[in-house]
């Protein structure tokens, strides 16, 4: 256990909220040098870079992934918390720490499950990818650099190591992010018959849009999808009917239904609504487009992984999971069966005094290894 608090605290320490992660792929890769592992360095910029380190199997031709994400999301109430959010504060329960969670907890067991099949008296059956990527929170360019370069071509399976409890997750919603901007005709606040509201515009368009998609189909795991809006500006004066206005809107869709879906559905309501409305313009951009993902039921992978975790003293109780994971960027393009587990709880990533069990890491540990001797 010493060890494992140990290796949480030093990823805790180096921050990479929002940058930053060079400093993490030199301190794994430094990890493994001198060992058997290969490692291989992805340069986003020269701060922010990726790590690939794989520990050589006996069959070359296949490979199973470990991904997970090395950024973390920013502090802005640092003073707030119970310890130093950049501390990696142990107090002999819990590691606490921006990222405890999400996800160094989960980077802390690939790094154990590397060096215990390092240790071992015989290399793994296939080749073991341990897959550190950035920029997870934002665009995903790490894990999308790596697909581009064929890193999971040979994998027969993957391991997306974020915080579950160490539950199996078996689907995770979808993101569209879309900006909507409208454009009005200005009048004097006393006469609205004269002038066309952008804002009412976008209010009537986001009703229009969030009653069509709840009409959708719930799924057993996720239920339904869902729309926030998010950000809204528009008006200049309150005696003004305003002539412009813009709004974000982030939309989780469920398995089987597709982004592209739902894009053309709201191209065709601001369609709709323009012609209802002469003189309003409607038009949305695409900020995010992360598919919906889902593990088929008769998934071999599926039933490995669901007795690695009897084997270790857990309940394979099946999870959905209500974010978006770099397996968004890898997995529709490679059709990999995958499996969403990880150490800590999801409730509390992003939250103000994240922490951490470390025991759960070590139960991470072994459900990885266990389902890895099995492929």
């Amino acid at each position: 256990m010493e060890k494992t608090v140990s290796l949480l605290q030093e990823l805790i320490t180096l921050r990479t909220d929002g940058d930053g992660e060079r400093q993490i792929a030199d301190f794994i890769e430094g990890l493994f040098a001198g060992t058997a592992a290969t490692t291989r360095r992805f340069v986003h910029s020269d701060t922010r870079h990726s790590l690939q380190v794989c520990i050589p199997g006996r069959d070359h031709s296949r490979s199973v992934a470990l991904v997970g994400h090395i950024d973390t999301v920013p502090v802005s109430d640092g003073p707030l918390w119970q310890h130093p959010p950049f501390s990696g504060h142990y107090d002999g329960e819990f590691v606490w720490g921006r990222g405890s969670a999400d996800m160094k907890g989960g980077d802390t067991a690939m790094i154990l499950v590397g060096q215990h099949l390092l240790a071992a008296s015989e290399p793994p059956a296939l080749d073991v990818e341990l897959l550190f990527t950035c920029d997870e929170e934002t665009s995903g360019m790490g894990v999308v650099a790596m697909q581009q370069a064929g890193v999971f071509d040979r994998a027969v399976a993957a391991f997306i190591c974020e915080p579950t409890s160490c539950r199996p997750g078996v689907c995770e919603k979808g993101a569209l992010w879309l900006q909507v901007t409208a454009q009005g005709v200005s009048s004097h606040g006393s006469r609205p018959d004269l002038g066309v509201s952008a804002i009412d515009g976008i209010n009537t368009f986001a009703q229009r849009l969030a009653g069509a998609l709840s009409a959708g189909a719930a799924h057993p795991l996720l239920g339904r999808t869902t729309m926030a809006m998010t950000t809204f500006s528009g008006g200049v004066k309150t005696n003004v009917i305003p002539d412009s206005a813009t709004a974000t809107f982030d939309i989780r869709a469920v398995p089987g239904l597709q982004n592209r879906q739902i894009i053309e559905m709201s191209g065709q309501i601001a369609r709709s609504l323009c012609l209802e409305r002469p003189g309003l313009h409607l038009s949305a951009a695409v900020q995010n487009d992360r598919p919906a993902i889902e593990l088929p039921a008769d998934s071999s992978f599926g039933s490995i992984v669901d007795d690695a975790c009897r084997r270790c003293g857990v309940d394979p109780v099946h999870r959905g999971l209500y974010f978006y994971s770099d397996g968004s960027q890898f997995v529709p393009q490679t059709g990999v069966p995958f499996v969403i587990l990880g150490p800590g709880d999801d409730a509390i990533c992003h939250c103000r005094d994240e922490k951490i069990d470390p025991r759960e890491i070590e139960t991470a540990k072994n459900i990885y290894l266990a389902a890895i001797s099995q492929l």
